[in-house]
């Protein structure tokens, strides 16, 4: 009898054994599959967006031009959860391995913005440095007095003492090409957070920081060991109606927004743990929904840029941090296969931080029983009573890569923050708008490679040459934006700044066609947005219809700042800012009679390449696991049956 219990005692334990085994938590369960570690890449490796862009919103501005890397678009202050500031030159040397004390200091635009007397401040070791060994601000010195004899022998701080205002010399007044980073003591050391206007740089402004994997920033990202990882269990296409039990949101609605509105629209991916065996082991989140970005919207931002794009942004998760947003994208039921995508957004400060509205940058297509990272997940969360709003979205189409684009048209603005916004006029014919510059520009020659006469502009502050078919001024944020992404691009621009004459080479080398056309895209749709949201004074009402045609020519003129209706001229007293605008309205009803009207076609085409180079890490690691697991629970049947039935 006792022998008899033992037996059964025994099997007890191997079933509750084998329940435990199968049913730990999510982290450590096992699938075959592939998935990303975020913390292994930088910004360099994340990809290009998709979709060129911009908004102004009081005195903050920022442009993106399909193709850039996030380390192109981003500053500093966009990604301080990261703590970049507290990084020095040395740091990013040693992480990345490349020797950046021995580039240029034109390499460093962060230094050029600085003044002396700032940079003393910062390094106050440099004070002591004798300007025998700053040759070009030795040369500075002596052209101030008149004397090449002067300021010899003199530290940098003896010559400040001598001549005040040579502390108020903004280094970029000087050709920094000729002095080393290592030729500044203490320049490697010091942290970026100790020199003005380091959160408007751009990440691939400083040196070597867009090749820092996120996972050794000071404040780095988490690991792939540390965060929550399903199965997609099951993918639902459009079709669906509803979406209740949902982990996708954004940090201002929470994480469990439903999608029901309107019912229409819930595509969206089915989760479940990483076990295979959902039904027989049931966990608390087998079933749960991550609805598409792309079909479903929620608010999102905070402060005063929250309300740029509408205070809305894609559904979707954080999983990694605040830097970038998760999103489902196209989820198709017909190839069980969802892609996914990145989105940023801009922060400055006190004025808060826009939405999640800067992408879509590709991430990863997956299948399903793929894994999916969904980051920390808060079980006691209360359900949100407000659903998800559908941004009516044309189903299909996957997730267009930049160079399957095909031809540009520029009727079709796919910036999101302005398609999806109340402001922007959707009765503007951006092609008709668009020819009609383009001939008031070059002639009607469409001359991509033609040049401008060199002037400058407010000031002295801004000075270059018009270049190509919209004759883009060379200092216009949208054309350095474009060119300074090529090789050579900067030093380009400082030569046209200083007067130089490009040759058509030049112009086709660092400002094809094609660039030219992304960044006409955005500076056309900000100069629109923007122009119809001043008020028109001949009318007191906000600018519309003709008048918004002739605001919006007048912007791409004289800039975006220039005064309405204008007597001011360019540089060789052709025309006005009002006439321009005139001319531009005539030029755009001759073309809007033989256009079409303003109908954006969907893009489709295949997966982007890009996740091709994105760093994927086999988890395949864990197949040892579950074939263990399978193996005891083999074992377990063979022992039960012989405890129970042999004696």
């Amino acid at each position: 009898m006792k022998t008899q219990l033992l037996r059964w005692c025994c099997a007890i334990c191997l079933v509750v054994l084998m329940g435990i085994g199968f049913a730990l938590p999510a982290q450590a369960q096992v699938l075959e599959g592939e998935t990303v570690d975020i913390s292994q890449l930088s910004f360099n490796d994340l990809g290009a967006v998709n979709q060129s862009g911009s908004f102004v919103e009081g005195a903050t501005s920022r442009s993106w031009i399909a193709g850039q890397t996030p380390d192109q678009f981003l500053t500093l202050s966009d990604i301080t959860s990261l703590e970049p500031q507290q990084l020095t030159l040395e740091a990013i040397s040693q992480i990345t391995g490349e020797q950046l004390a021995s580039l240029g200091l034109d390499n460093f635009p962060l230094i050029a913005q600085q003044t002396l007397n700032e940079l003393i401040d910062a390094i106050p070791s440099i004070a002591s440095v004798s300007l025998d060994e700053l040759t070009p601000i030795q040369h500075w010195v002596s052209d101030l007095v008149g004397s090449r004899r002067m300021g010899r022998g003199l530290t940098l701080f003896e010559a400040i003492q001598r001549y005040p205002e040579l502390g108020e010399l903004e280094l970029g007044a000087v050709d920094l090409a000729e002095l080393a980073i290592a030729a500044i003591p203490g320049l490697t050391r010091a942290t970026l957070s100790e020199f003005r206007g380091w959160e408007t740089q751009l990440i691939d402004e400083i040196p070597g920081l867009n090749q820092v994997p996120l996972g050794q920033f000071p404040h780095p990202v988490d690991s792939i060991a540390s965060q929550v990882v399903m199965r997609i269990d099951k993918i639902w296409g459009t079709a669906e109606s509803e979406a209740i039990r949902t982990i996708s949101g954004s940090d201002v609605e929470g994480f469990e927004v439903p999608c029901f509105r309107d019912r229409i629209d819930c595509a969206s991916i089915e989760l479940d743990d990483l076990e295979t065996e959902g039904r027989v082991q049931r966990g608390p989140l087998e079933g749960v929904y991550w609805v598409s970005g792309k079909y479903q919207q929620v608010r999102g931002g905070r402060g005063l840029l929250g309300q740029v794009n509408g205070g809305m942004e894609p559904t979707g998760r954080l999983p990694f941090g605040d830097v970038f947003k998760v999103v489902v994208w196209e989820p198709s039921e017909t190839t069980d296969t969802v892609t996914t995508a990145l989105f940023f957004r801009v922060c400055q400060g006190m004025l808060g931080c826009t939405p999640y509205m800067i992408g879509p940058v590709p991430f990863l297509t997956l299948r399903v029983n793929a894994p999916m990272i969904v980051g920390q997940l808060d079980y006691t969360a209360t359900p949100s009573n407000e659903p998800s709003t559908p941004t009516l979205a044309t189903p299909g189409g996957g997730m267009p890569g930049f160079n399957e684009l095909g031809g540009f048209e520029l009727n079709c603005l796919d910036s999101p923050n302005l398609l999806q916004s109340s402001r922007f006029p959707q009765s503007v014919n951006l092609n008709a708008l668009a020819s009609a510059i383009a001939n008031l520009e070059s002639l009607g020659s469409g001359g991509y490679r033609a040049v401008g006469v060199h002037t400058c502009a407010d000031g002295g502050r801004n000075c270059g040459r018009a270049l190509g078919r919209y004759q883009f001024m060379s200092y216009n944020e949208f054309a350095v934006a474009t060119i300074t992404q090529r090789p050579g691009g900067r030093d380009f621009l400082r030569r046209l700044e200083q007067g130089a004459t490009p040759t058509a080479n030049e112009i086709e080398q660092y400002f094809p066609p094609a660039d030219q056309e992304r960044a006409f895209q955005s500076s056309l749709a900000s100069n629109i947005e923007r122009a119809s949201t001043e008020i028109d004074p001949t009318t007191g009402q906000l600018f519309r219809g003709d008048r918004l045609i002739e605001r919006a020519a007048q912007m791409h003129f004289g800039g975006q700042f220039s005064q309405i209706d204008g007597i001011q001229t360019d540089a060789l007293g052709r025309l006005s800012l009002r006439d321009y605008g005139q001319r531009a309205l005539a030029l755009y009803q001759q073309t809007e009679s033989s256009t079409a009207t303003n109908v954006c076609t969907p893009l489709s085409s295949a997966r982007s390449a890009n996740v091709q180079r994105m760093g994927l890490v086999d988890v395949s690691f864990l197949k040892g696991r579950q074939l263990f697991l399978t193996a005891l629970y083999l074992l377990n049947l063979i022992v039960l049956y012989r405890l129970i039935f042999q004696s």
